[in-house]
């Protein structure tokens, strides 16, 4: 047997392990390459389309009234003269404040009289329901707050 016969074998062997384990490795990175791409793909559209359904708007609050009746707890009717949706017109009306659901920003000075919110908004059923006389009844307004900020 000759001695350098039997490393040029050796050496080829090796180049031949290195090609396997670097094949290898691509066809990991292209797995994980196109995983990454189906998952962007899946959850991309979902906060567009969340985006698109949530309306600006911005007031003075005027007025606020917490939501009595129990399926309702915790949210408040704030209503706002001047209320800006987002267009030309400006006009006067409520919107709901939700501690579960509405994402405060700035000060925090969520409802108080005289205070300047700006946020988005989604259009929504009834959400503040007000117990009088005999029983509970809903309180109207353009929609629930998703995130406030206040100065």
């Amino acid at each position: 047997m000759n001695p350098v016969r039997s490393k040029k074998s050796k050496i080829s062997a090796d180049s031949q392990n290195a090609n396997r384990t670097s094949n290898g490795m691509k066809k990991k990175q292209f797995i994980a390459i196109v995983l990454s791409l189906a998952l962007v793909a899946l959850f991309l559209p979902v906060s567009s389309v969340r985006a698109q359904f949530e309306r600006p708007f911005g007031g003075i609050v005027s007025l606020s009234i917490p939501c009595t009746c129990p399926g309702s707890a915790g949210n408040t009717w704030i209503w706002f003269t001047p209320l800006y949706l987002g267009g030309l017109v400006v006009i006067t009306g409520p919107v709901v404040y939700s501690r579960y659901a509405t994402l405060p920003f700035a000060n925090s000075n969520i409802a108080v009289p005289s205070k300047y919110h700006l946020g988005s908004y989604v259009v929504t059923g009834p959400t503040c329901w007000m117990y009088a006389v005999a029983g509970c009844y809903p309180l109207t307004a353009i929609g629930l707050m998703t995130k406030v900020g206040t100065n």
